[in-house]
């Protein structure tokens, strides 16, 4: 059973591609479980605004006619964020992907998420520790059964939930707090400040992730700052930034 102290969230999302920046939501499937073992289940379809690719739709089997008529995001974002609110997030390699994306649909219509105390649970990356990572043959290992329905966004979660409840059951080292569970696979020494990873800070400095200046400090490369402020980088990551350089501006 999972030891939790409030609400935790694991979500799924279908989109138009990969590019966190550019790309957009087109299908939202979560299941929020309460410390009581209550659960809620949300699946919608989201108009995205912009064209599916057909590539895209291969893969979830979504089209531009099954989400024409659906809400915009911006539709249904701020009942979305209640119901998110004071939740941990958890999916599947959700932190390089899902997370980062719809804190990026968020900032488009002006809100800042997740919440600074939010815990992240990327199942993933606790099945690295153990085992494969492919969430189809994850589940297949711990459940015996075979992922019929995958690249459906709730069949997903579903799973990815699944399987986060047979790890807990198996693995007596992952019975501990969503907080302490974190610690035993990111790095203790450094903590990313963007959905996009492209900023981490260390020792209360604030370091690039990326690019030529990796490593770096950002107070000692001003003009890379405004290069990124200025190109394609996902609101999230320019949002930091100007923190980051508002704070460098006051000392």
């Amino acid at each position: 059973m999972m030891n939790i102290e409030r609400p935790i969230v694991f979500f799924d999302l279908e989109t138009t591609g990969t590019d966190i920046a550019k790309d957009r939501i087109v299908q939202i499937g979560a299941i929020k479980i309460a410390p009581n073992g209550d659960k809620e289940v949300k699946n919608v379809l989201v108009n995205p605004t912009i064209p599916i690719p057909e590539g895209a739709s291969a893969v979830h089997g979504i089209y531009d006619k099954d989400v024409q008529d659906k809400p915009l995001f911006k539709q249904i974002a701020k009942s979305m964020l209640q119901w998110l609110q004071a939740c941990d997030l958890a999916g599947y390699n959700s932190d390089n992907f899902d997370i980062p994306l719809l804190a990026e649909e968020f900032a488009r219509v002006g809100i800042e998420f997740p919440e600074q105390d939010c815990v992240y649970i990327d199942i993933i990356k606790i099945e690295r520790l153990i085992n494969s990572h492919k969430l189809g043959e994850t589940y297949q290992r711990y459940t015996g059964k075979e992922l019929t329905d995958a690249h459906d966004a709730l069949a997903d979660v579903e799973a990815t939930l699944s399987v986060f409840e047979h790890q807990i059951a198996q693995h007596d080292v992952l019975n501990v707090s969503l907080s302490e569970l974190t610690k035993l696979y990111q790095n203790p020494d450094i903590q990313m400040v963007d959905f996009g990873r492209k900023i981490y800070q260390k020792d209360g400095q604030y370091y690039w992730n990326f690019g030529k200046h990796r490593h770096q400090l950002v107070a000692e490369s001003l003009d890379y700052a405004q290069w990124v402020l200025d190109k394609d980088f996902s609101l999230n990551t320019k949002m930091h930034l100007r923190k980051i350089l508002a704070q460098l501006n006051k000392e």
